[in-house]
C-alpha cells in the first residue's frame, strides 16, 4: 500500500509561546499581567499557581538560532508558528497616542484609523531593541527554510492595561481591566498595526488571537481561578469573549492595512484566528441534563467565538439563540484562515443549577494524558471537519500534542492525530494547509509551571539542553516527506 502523501505546500511546525519559551536566558519579560500573576504570593499559597516562575525557562530568546535549526534540520519542518510578546514590544503605555475610534451606537469599537504620524508616535514608545530581536528570529527562520506564522496575542497583556492583581481583590475599583474594557480593543489595535509595519516584510502568515476561549474560561470561570485575574462569573467570561472576538477584528484590519510587502506565497498578509476546539459529549448519555449541559458547553467554548467572527453574532445571554439585539454583522471584518488547537475530548456532566458555573468533566478513560486528558485522535478529525463545514475557511491545525513526561504516550499519540488528520483531507475534502505540534522543547506551562511536559525535546532546567522525545523521529519521518507511512491495519 502506497504512502498516504500530504498536499503540496503542506506547512509541517512546531508552536511556540513567547512568555512560555523565551524566557532562561537573556532579558526577562518583567512587565505583564502573567509575570505578576505567577510572582504573586497569595496565588501561590491558595495553589492558583504552582510557584514556578518563567525564569527557569528553556531560554528560546538566547537559543532560537539552534532551535531553529533544530526544527528544520532534526524535525524536518518548513515552518514555525511563533508570538510576540505585547509587553517587550510596548512596556510603557500606548494610551496617550490618539488614535481616531469609531464606535456603533451601543458604544462597540468598530474601527480604529491610525496614521502615518501616529505610527511615528507609537515607534517612539516601542522597545525596539526588543523589535530587532524578534526580527532576527524571523530572520532566522527564513534562513533555515522555515515559514513563521506570528501570533500577535497569547494571552500575557502588558501590566499597564491589565492590573490582574487588583482586578482580582477589588474589580469595582481597579484601573487596568484587561479584556473586560473595550480601551484593550483600541490598544490591540495599535500594537498590531506597529508589527505589521514594523515586520510585514518578513511575516505574511498572522495568527491575531490565540485561544480566546481559555482566556476567558479559566480568568472568569473557573473555580480555582487560575488564569488572570483568577474571577468566577459568567456574565465576565461572556463579557471578556466578546472583547476578545472583536479584538481579532481589529487586529485584521491593522495587518491588511499596515502589511503591504510580499514574503511568500501566503503575503502580503494571510491573517486568521486561532481556537482551541475540544470534541464534547455528555458523561451519560441517557440523562436529559447531560445531554443540555453538553450542548451549552460546546456551544459556548467550541462554537460562540467563531459565530461572533465570522457572522457578527454576540449570544450574551448564552440562550444558543441570536436575537436581533445581539446581531453586531458591522464587527464583521474577515478572517483568512481558522487555526484549530486540538488535545482531547471532554465529557461533560451536569451538577444542576446555572448551566453556565455548575458542570463538570468527568474523569476521562482509557489512555490518559499527565492531565488526564483522553488520547481520542479521530476527535481532531471530528472538529476539523466542522469548524470548516460550517465557516468554510481553510484549516491550520496550529496545536496538537500530549502532556507526557515519561514519553510512553507521545508517540502513538503524534500517530493517531496525524493519521485522522490525513483522512478528513482527503476522504473528507477538508483543505488543510498545515499541522503544528505543540510544542518544540518543555516549557512554562502557564499556572501549571514545569511539571507537565509536552516538548518533543525535554530541557535541563539547569544546562538548557535538549534531548529528543521518541516522538521527534515519528515527526521527522512525516514532515521532511510531507506523508504518512501505510496504515498498520484497516481505518
Amino acid at each position: 500500500m502506497a504512502e498516504r502523501v500530504l498536499p503540496d505546500g503542506f506547512l509541517w511546525g512546531t508552536a511556540i509561546s513567547s512568555f512560555q519559551a523565551e524566557m532562561g536566558l537573556g532579558e526577562p519579560s518583567d512587565d505583564t499581567d502573567w509575570w505578576a500573576w505567577v510572582h504573586d504570593p497569595t496565588n501561590v499559597e491558595v495553589k492558583r499557581v504552582s510557584g514556578d516562575t518563567p525564569l527557569k525557562g528553556p531560554g528560546f530568546w538566547e537559543l532560537y538560532e539552534d532551535d531553529l535549526r533544530r526544527a528544520r534540520e532534526e524535525l524536518g519542518c518548513n515552518s514555525v508558528r511563533l508570538s510576540v510578546d505585547w509587553g517587550r514590544v510596548f512596556p510603557e503605555p500606548t494610551t496617550g497616542v490618539d488614535v481616531k475610534v469609531v464606535r456603533d451606537a451601543r458604544g462597540n469599537v468598530v474601527d480604529v484609523d491610525l496614521s502615518r504620524e501616529t505610527m511615528a508616535e507609537l515607534r517612539r514608545l516601542t522597545d525596539m531593541e526588543s523589535i530587532g530581536r524578534y526580527r532576527e528570529i524571523l530572520a532566522s527562520a527564513k534562513n533555515n527554510d522555515l515559514t513563521p506564522m506570528v501570533t500577535l496575542y497569547h494571552w500575557p497583556l502588558p501590566l499597564w492595561l491589565h492590573d490582574p492583581i487588583a482586578c482580582r481583590d477589588d474589580l469595582a475599583n481597579a484601573q487596568a481591566r484587561g479584556w473586560l474594557d473595550q480601551g484593550t480593543i483600541v490598544e490591540f489595535a495599535k500594537y498590531s498595526a506597529l508589527i505589521a509595519d514594523q515586520m510585514g516584510d518578513i511575516i505574511d502568515l498572522y495568527a491575531t488571537v490565540n485561544e480566546a476561549r481559555i482566556v476567558a474560561e479559566h480568568g472568569y470561570l473557573t473555580e480555582r481561578g487560575e488564569f488572570p485575574p483568577g474571577l468566577n462569573d459568567p456574565r465576565l467570561f461572556i463579557q471578556c469573549l466578546k472583547h476578545l472576538s472583536m479584538a481579532h477584528g481589529v487586529a485584521y484590519q491593522q495587518v491588511k492595512r499596515w502589511d503591504k510587502e510580499k514574503a511568500s506565497p501566503l503575503g502580503p498578509a494571510t491573517a486568521g484566528v486561532v481556537v482551541v476546539l475540544q470534541a464534547f459529549e455528555p458523561d451519560d448519555p441517557k440523562k436529559p441534563e447531560d445531554v443540555a449541559a453538553s450542548r451549552l458547553v460546546e456551544y459556548m467554548f467550541n462554537e460562540w467565538n467563531l459565530n461572533a467572527v465570522f457572522h457578527g453574532d454576540y449570544d450574551m445571554n448564552a440562550d444558543m439563540v441570536i436575537q436581533p439585539a445581539e446581531q453586531h454583522p458591522w464587527l464583521v471584518k474577515g478572517c483568512d484562515y481558522i487555526g484549530v488547537n486540538y488535545y482531547t475530548k471532554w465529557r461533560v456532566k451536569s451538577r444542576g443549577g446555572d448551566p453556565l458555573l455548575d458542570f463538570m468533566f468527568a474523569p476521562g478513560r482509557g489512555q490518559l494524558s499527565d492531565y488526564g486528558w483522553e488520547n481520542y485522535p479521530w476527535g481532531l478529525r471530528k472538529v476539523v471537519d466542522w469548524a470548516y463545514k460550517r465557516y468554510r475557511r481553510p484549516i491550520y491545525v496550529t496545536e496538537n500534542g500530549v502532556a507526557d513526561a515519561e514519553d510512553k504516550l507521545r508517540t502513538r499519540y503524534l500517530t493517531g492525530h496525524l493519521e485522522e488528520l490525513q483522512k478528513a483531507i482527503e476522504l473528507d475534502g477538508v483543505p488543510v494547509k498545515g499541522y503544528y505540534h505543540w510544542t518544540l522543547t518543555d516549557s512554562f506551562e502557564w499556572s501549571d509551571g514545569y511539571k507537565i511536559h509536552f516538548g518533543l525535546y525535554k530541557v535541563d532546567p539547569e544546562t538548557k539542553e535538549r534531548t529528543p522525545t521518541k516522538a521527534v523521529q515519528v515527526f521527522k519521518a512525516a514532515a521532511s516527506t510531507n506523508s504518512l507511512p501505510p496504515p498498520t491495519k484497516n481505518p
